[in-house]
């Protein structure tokens, strides 16, 4: 988990400039550190790096208010592509 969390902690600093700490376990939104357009461009950014597509099903404030809550769901969807492949 901890070179997914590393991946987009840095993605979120680049894109927001936030430079303060991350916890895995905290709501980016309730905190601050990230607002809609940036939970979008953080789930878009998710899918092209680690090679996964999500659902629509999938794009709801608890998969994607945190990071171990996102990395969860990135699992999740390799998982659900290699069984199907």
């Amino acid at each position: 988990m901890n070179n997914e969390i590393a991946i987009l902690t840095q993605f979120i600093r680049d894109e927001t400039g936030y430079a303060g700490e991350l916890n895995p376990e905290d709501d980016l939104l309730e905190s601050g550190v990230l607002d809609s357009f940036n939970i979008v461009s953080l789930a878009m950014f998710a899918q092209e790096q680690f090679g996964i597509e999500f659902e629509s099903d999938d794009l709801v404030r608890e998969n994607l208010a945190c990071l171990s809550s996102l990395v969860a769901l990135i699992r999740e969807r390799k998982n659900a592509s290699t069984r199907l492949a």
